[in-house]
């Protein structure tokens, strides 16, 4: 059973094409992002520490750094690796071992979530909000699959590291303090668009299910 000539088809609809344009975005926008910081990255040299961010298809490169007279800086700095580097000097695995799995099937992932979404507009047979339930979701999701990363890297340190620390939970959300290094956590413009696209469809599943209420009212 389809709704297409209803009155107020128009806004739910509108919405949850805006999500979809959101979620697009977001794809190929920096998530979250981790930076470390210690003395020898100055700050005025290294303004936003090793920093580095994640995307839904991988982790990138987010130094920016800031030539100096007296030090040797590299503008193309890759801190992916750097921060592999300072990974290794306390015995955690390589950035690479973590949600690579998530990361290939990302692409597919959003896929299915488009076309879900292509279906909520036009679909109104039993349990309809189920097409919308997964992109809804996709913050918690993430923040999820994040926190439980970190926690298996912190919880699987290799006895070879240079600095022995003992088990430990990573910062999801905030500041840290690991060995020598200050950490910083925190989300970025595209878990806003992932939290905007969300709200944009709970307001679209209300508005479609007043528009189905009205419906059946009304016969």
């Amino acid at each position: 059973m389809t709704t297409t000539g209803k009155p107020g088809a128009a806004p739910f609809r509108l919405l949850t094409l805006a999500a979809m344009a959101l979620l697009a975005v977001a794809y190929f926008s920096p998530i979250w992002w981790v930076s470390l910081t210690a003395p020898q990255y100055p700050p005025d040299a290294f303004p936003d520490g090793i920093r580095i961010e994640f995307h839904f298809n991988g982790v990138m490169n987010g130094c920016h750094t800031r030539p100096r007279a007296e030090i040797e800086t590299d503008e193309n700095l890759d801190c992916v690796h750097e921060m592999n580097t300072i990974n290794h000097y306390i015995g955690m695995k390589p950035i690479a071992e973590g949600a690579k799995y998530e990361i290939l099937a990302a692409p597919y992932l959003f896929v299915v979530m488009g076309m879900l979404l292509i279906a909520f507009m036009f679909y109104s047979g039993p349990y309809w909000w189920l097409l919308a339930l997964p992109a809804i979701l996709v913050p918690v999701g993430f923040v999820i699959d994040y926190s439980g990363w970190l926690w298996y890297f912190g919880h699987t340190l290799n006895p070879w590291g240079a600095f022995t620390v003992k088990p430990f939970m990573p910062t999801v959300f905030g500041e840290g303090l690991v060995a020598q290094f200050s950490t910083y956590s925190y989300p970025t413009y595209g878990f806003g668009l992932l939290v905007v696209a969300s709200f944009a469809l709970v307001l679209a599943v209300l508005l479609r299910r007043k528009q189905l209420r009205g419906g059946q009212d009304g016969k």
